[in-house]
């Protein structure tokens, strides 16, 4: 049985492969291995994996790095979640950065970047010469991931990378020629993107995330009959859904650059004047977890949803959806959802939903009424991306294509 190794760090990356790993092993097509890396290694485990990590890897030879390591480990200042692993991850990835770059040089670029400066491709050449998979499948992130592409291009083995939303910094290298023989997108929206920096058509491939192939679940479905009951009362007919997210002051990276802090309280407020004019129509509001701010009672009739209630269901029972930046736009558009996003934030030109494919309008807080009342529900986008919620289907199609 052919053998394919899956690269993720934690958190929404490895989400993306676990349900690929658990397709392709139980259609019998390839024995999956996953080097799962810091964090990911406990999610790979409870999806009935046993993930590899750096650790697995070390030499004698490493006596050296892992000394480093521990130095390295010590100075983070917050405990590790698996002190054998950070210590073989941070030693072997800096003992690779002085290769490339000399001792000097190294420390300069880690007290610089940190591990953001990490890209360990000699570790990864020799994990992937270890374990002699016959394809290399990673995600979109700039250290382990993108080595582990390099590494298996220099073993001349066929390499896949998934990419988990627009790619808008990672097209500094997935955009070059070159890197990975297929790429798995989001969206048609991101495909033009990375074709306009220089990828040929025919390498990159329309998937869809597998990480969203949830939402498909039957038991949302049956949620969203009681959801809908909650979330709509006895009298509204169609219920609106404003998905918040927290505004900075100031942007973290651009120094000067001042936010407005108050934009989802105005938006708020006036989503609930126009639930009184409108009266076919019920506003919910859901904060951002890390959202500070709260909506005061005067929203009425506008209300903030109870944060137990599970998105998924959410987004089935609504009938429409409003954003700023929140990735909820995506998850929205999955399930057939038309999506306006509100301009103005800081994070505009991180979050180009309408351009990926993710929104039907983006309009100033001034023109969001009027785009509310000429509101299409039954958005052809929408349910366009609708119908493509199997996007381990489709990987897994590609990932057979690359080993044929």
């Amino acid at each position: 049985m052919p053998r394919w190794l899956f690269v993720a760090y934690g958190g929404g990356h490895i989400r993306m492969v676990l349900p690929v790993m658990q397709r392709v092993r139980a259609l019998g097509i390839a024995e999956p291995i996953v080097l799962a890396l810091t964090t990911a290694q406990t999610v790979a485990r409870d999806a009935g994996f046993e993930p590899l990590g750096f650790a697995d890897f070390v030499d004698s030879a490493d006596a050296s790095a892992l000394a480093k390591g521990r130095k390295l480990v010590d100075g983070l200042g917050t405990p590790p979640f698996d002190l054998r692993e950070s210590v073989a991850y941070m030693g072997l990835n800096f003992a690779d950065l002085e290769a490339e770059l000399g001792v000097d040089r190294a420390a300069q670029q880690f007290a610089l970047s940190g591990r953001q400066g990490f890209r360990p491709v000699r570790t990864l050449e020799r994990i992937i010469g270890r374990l002699n998979p016959d394809l290399v499948i990673a995600t979109n992130s700039p250290r382990a991931e993108r080595a582990a592409i390099d590494a298996a291009r220099r073993l001349k083995l066929p390499t896949a990378c998934l990419v988990d939303l627009f790619a808008l910094d990672e097209v500094a290298w997935i955009g070059q020629r070159g890197f990975a023989d297929r790429v798995c997108v989001l969206s048609a929206g991101v495909k033009r993107f990375l074709v306009e920096a220089g990828r040929q058509p025919e390498e990159i491939e329309v998937t869809g995330n597998p990480a969203f192939d949830t939402l498909r679940d039957p038991k949302w479905l049956i949620g969203m009959v009681d959801m809908r009951l909650k979330m709509k009362g006895h009298a509204a007919r169609k219920v609106l859904l404003f998905a918040s997210s927290a505004e900075p002051a100031s942007h973290p990276f651009n120094p000067g650059v001042v936010g407005n802090v108050a934009l989802p309280l105005e938006i708020g407020r006036l989503l609930a004047q126009w639930a009184t004019v409108n009266a076919d129509w019920r506003v919910w509001i859901k904060p951002h977890p890390s959202q500070v701010s709260t909506f005061p009672d005067s929203f009425a009739p506008a209300r903030v949803c109870d944060p137990s209630w599970a998105l998924p269901a959410m987004l089935h029972a609504v009938d429409a959806v409003v954003v700023i930046t929140s990735t909820i736009a995506v998850e929205a558009s999955l399930v057939g959802k038309p999506v306006i996003r509100v301009l103005g934030s800081l994070f505009d030109r991180a979050t180009p939903f309408q351009a990926m494919g993710f929104a039907d309008a983006s309009v100033d807080i001034g023109d969001l009424a009027d785009a509310l009342n000429r509101l299409t529900l039954t958005s052809p986008r929408a349910m366009q991306l609708h119908g493509q919620l199997d996007a381990t289907s489709a990987v897994v199609r590609v990932l057979q294509g690359l080993t044929r």
